[in-house]
């Protein structure tokens, strides 16, 4: 489903894709051609997603997203989608806590889930 809008969607997420995946200089493949490899990789693996993937996910779900970290400033994606109303922004929201390096995972998200 991210795959697919975001190759639907080529032109929002291909310069934040080229930014992030220097293209070097000796490839033969064009950015068009790396973007669709990177596409293909996301929706056949079980490579983790990022913000591109997170970026798409919010307008496939319609649900706006709130990512929390202590390093960096919260990041909302989706505001079109919030809920500014019921039980309030956890009640249509998807919550995650972003972790640059814990337990040796890597960078990654975690649901969070309001107490």
């Amino acid at each position: 489903m991210v795959a697919a809008y975001m190759r639907n969607h080529t032109s929002d997420f291909l310069p934040f894709f080229l930014s992030e995946n220097l293209i070097e200089d000796d490839s033969d493949e064009s950015p068009a051609q790396k973007f669709e490899n990177y596409c293909k990789e996301v929706e056949s693996t079980a490579t983790w997603g990022g913000q591109l993937e997170l970026g798409a996910l919010t307008h496939c779900l319609k649900k706006h997203i709130m990512i929390f970290s202590g390093s960096f400033p919260d990041v909302e994606m989706g505001k079109e989608y919030k809920s500014d109303g019921g039980a309030g922004m956890s009640n249509l929201s998807i919550m995650l806590s972003y972790h640059k390096h814990a337990f040796g995972l890597g960078e990654h998200y975690n649901s969070v889930v309001p107490t």
